[in-house]
C-alpha cells in the first residue's frame, strides 16, 4: 500500500497492516536520536515542520488511517523566538504548557527525554479559549550535563476527543501510544553524538546545515 507524505507531496509504501502509532520512548529514543545524529529514517514519516506556524488542525498530516489519527513532526527550536516558552505563540492562538519536563527513560544510559506537555489556546474576541489540541514535545538532555538540552524535537500533535480510549502516560494529559512490537529491535545500543548546543530557544540564531490521547 502507498501512502502520501503531506509535506513532501511524494507517496511512500508500507506493509499491509502498518500503522505509526510509536510510545513516547520509541518517538524520542529511536527517531529523535535518529535525527539528531543525520542518520536516516524509515520512511520519512517524521518530517521536519514548523509546528508553530499555524493552528494545529492546519498542520500537514492527520487523519490517514495508516498515520492513525497524530501527527508527527521534528522542529528545530533555534529557529523560534518566544517571549515565555510556556505561552507559545501559534497562528490565531497559544499552545500553552500543562505538564513540564515529565522524564522518559530511554535504554541509553548517556541521555533522558524530556517531555511536555502543551495544550492549545484558540484566539476568541479579547481572550482565549482552550481547544482539545495538544502536544507533546520531546527533547534529549545529558545525564551528565542536565542543563544541555537537544534543539532539535519531536512533536506529537493530536485533537483530544471523548470516547477514545487508549494506554495513559503516567501523570500525562496526553494519552500515548502503546509500544510497537520491534520496540527491541529499534531501541538499538549504537553509540550516541548529540550535538546540545542551547539551553532554551530564546535570542538564538538558525541551525547549522545539517545532515495516545487522553482520557
Amino acid at each position: 500500500m502507498e501512502v502520501l507524505n503531506p509535506i513532501e507531496g511524494k507517496t511512500y509504501k508500507l506493509p499491509v497492516g502498518y500503522r505509526f502509532d510509536p510510545s513516547d520512548e520509541i518517538l524520542a529514543g529511536y527517531y529523535l536520536r535518529k535525527r539528531i545524529m543525520a542518520q536516516p529514517l524509515p520512511n520519512d514519516l517524521i518530517q521536519d515542520c514548523d509546528v508553530y506556524q499555524t493552528v494545529p488542525w492546519e498542520l500537514p498530516g492527520g487523519g490517514n488511517k495508516y498515520l492513525n489519527w497524530q501527527r508527527f513532526f521534528f522542529h528545530d527550536l533555534r529557529t523560534c523566538v518566544f517571549d515565555n516558552l510556556n505561552k507559545r505563540e501559534a497562528g490565531n492562538g497559544q499552545w500553552r504548557t500543562i505538564e513540564e519536563a515529565q522524564d522518559v527513560e530511554l535504554s541509553n544510559d548517556q541521555v533522558v527525554a524530556k517531555r511536555n506537555v502543551l495544550a492549545f489556546w484558540e484566539a476568541k474576541g479579547n481572550g482565549f479559549a482552550k481547544s482539545n489540541w495538544l502536544m507533546h514535545e520531546f527533547r534529549l538532555v545529558s545525564k551528565s550535563l542536565p542543563s544541555m538540552v537537544s534543539s532539535v524535537a519531536v512533536y506529537r500533535i493530536f485533537e483530544k476527543k471523548e470516547g477514545r480510549k487508549g494506554k495513559k502516560a503516567k501523570g500525562s494529559e496526553g494519552e500515548t501510544s502503546s509500544s510497537s512490537s520491534s520496540e527491541e529491535e529499534v531501541m538499538d545500543e549504537a553509540p550516541i553524538v548529540i550535538d546540545f548546543t542551547m539551553e532554551s530557544c530564546i535570542g538564538t540564531g538558525p541551525p547549522s546545515p545539517a545532515t495516545s490521547e487522553n482520557s
